[in-house]
């Protein structure tokens, strides 16, 4: 006579309990949050040093000698001499980032769209900003007197550097483009939508 067979043991209550989609909001959402509490420290930060450093200052940097003969593009002279602005932006926008992250942990619908239009605005951004490249580093190589050419501007020979700068930022701002983009994409799956419905 065959020995009667143990009983099954009971599921594990931590097995099967979170899928997939699941595990990528709840990470997600910390990694956001992560990053906007950084980003309020940074911001701030930028708030401290504009309280204690001239506006000015960042351009005498560029122009030690007082010579003038290095040409700040309007907009880059504008963001060098508008630090606390910036801060001010920065920390806004970073505890913005970090309240769609809590909502993001708590399956908010307000949250996921809020997070989708984020990531749409930071990509418009990151592909906007590298038409400031070749200014800024222009600038940059002009403000080292010993690299000026006879007429002020940047020597031939260091065109390639202000190329290669100008690839690797578009290189950069197309991987954060394809990163943004599958996280979209993640987001309106359906299987992660329903998390969300049920918390709308």
């Amino acid at each position: 006579m065959n020995a009667p067979l143990p009983p099954e043991a009971p599921p594990s209550p931590l097995r099967g309990t979170r899928s997939g989609p699941q595990d990528f909001v709840t990470v997600l959402a910390w990694i956001t949050i992560v990053l906007g509490i950084l980003g309020v420290a940074y911001g701030l930060l930028q708030l401290l040093v504009a309280a204690l450093v001239p506006a000015d200052a960042y351009l005498q940097m560029l122009d030690p000698l007082g010579t003038g003969q290095v040409a700040v593009p309007p907009l880059l002279r504008w963001v060098l001499t508008h630090n606390g602005l910036i801060g001010t932006i920065e920390a806004i926008a970073s505890l913005l980032l970090t309240g769609l992250g809590f909502g993001l942990l708590r399956r908010r619908e307000w949250a996921r769209l809020g997070f989708i239009w984020y990531l749409v605005l930071a990509t418009v951004m990151t592909f906007g900003g590298i038409w400031l490249v070749p200014a800024t580093l222009d600038a940059s190589l002009a403000s080292q007197a010993a690299l000026l050419s006879p007429d002020g501007s940047v020597p031939p020979e260091l065109a390639p550097i202000r190329t290669l700068a100008l690839v690797f930022s578009v290189i950069v701002a197309v991987v954060f483009s394809v990163l943004h983009g599958a996280i979209i994409w993640k987001l309106c799956t359906g299987q992660v939508r329903a998390q969300f419905q049920r918390n709308a």
